[in-house]
């Protein structure tokens, strides 16, 4: 039987509407390429990001997410300018 823990379910569950949010921030702050304008695309550019620093951060990986996600706000609002 394979079994997810919390921090699985909360990357992998998180809805489509809310995973599409933070991966245009990811995506126009340049860290993913701007491929494609689907859905799909930008739900998994965020579990590839979230399971990615699940997997380097461990139980961390939701500060370590916060503290990227600020710093792709702040580049793309300086971009803007």
């Amino acid at each position: 039987m394979i079994t997810l823990n919390n921090d699985e379910i909360q990357i992998l569950g998180t809805p489509c509407f809310a995973s599409a949010n933070y991966a245009k921030l990811l995506i126009a702050a340049g860290i993913y390429e701007d491929k494609e304008k689907k859905a799909e695309y930008e739900q998994a550019v965020f579990a590839h990001w979230g399971l990615g620093l699940y997997k380097e951060h461990g139980e961390k990986w939701k500060e370590e997410a916060d503290k990227i996600l600020k710093e792709c706000a702040a580049k793309v609002k300086e971009k803007a300018a």
